[in-house]
């Protein structure tokens, strides 16, 4: 008993230490250049111009919608709209670059696994700036949960708890 509470510690203290050597509180800024070394989609299919994020923790992507982008056209003819789910898609990809930019990450699978309390108050249009402000909560098992806050012009359009998944370490997916 008394070697298994020992190995318990020193398996627990290494945990602990491990933690704390990842999260480096260092801001990283990358733009569209940078993004595909952290994406596995086209550049089309991502959603932000400019993100900083402090690895491990926060970051706040930036994006400015304009009229060309590709979906305009089909949603909505005479009216365009960013779609909802696409803005959701915003905060996603904010918090897969919290993961992906801490130490020995890059480019992972992350798969969007699940959301709750999910609040769409406003449309964004072209012309608009969109600011993404995303948390990490926690990371477990490959499993990562995020808190996220989409403003469009400064006023709140979407929030959302948001969790995505490492195949790699997530053995159910």
């Amino acid at each position: 008993p008394a070697a298994r509470l020992i190995h318990r510690s020193v398996f627990l203290l290494s945990i602990t230490m491990e933690r704390k050597v990842e999260k480096s509180n260092i801001m990283v800024r990358l733009d569209r250049n940078d993004f595909p070394a952290y994406f596995r989609q086209t550049l089309d299919y991502v959603f932000l111009d400019v993100v900083e994020v402090e690895p491990g923790e926060r970051a706040d992507g930036y994006l400015k919608l304009v009229p060309e982008a590709w979906y305009f056209p089909m949603h909505f003819p005479g009216n365009p709209v960013l779609p909802g789910v696409f803005q959701m898609e915003c905060l996603q990809q904010t918090g897969g670059l919290i993961l992906n930019t801490m130490e020995g990450r890059r480019e992972e699978r992350l798969y969007f696994c699940a959301c709750q309390d999910v609040r769409i108050h406003w449309k964004a249009v072209p012309g608009d700036c969109l600011h993404a402000k995303v948390s990490l909560l926690r990371f477990r098992r490959g499993i990562a949960k995020f808190q996220g806050t989409l403003y469009v012009n400064d006023a709140v359009s979407c929030q959302m708890q948001f969790a995505l998944a490492d195949p790699d370490e997530v053995s159910v997916l």
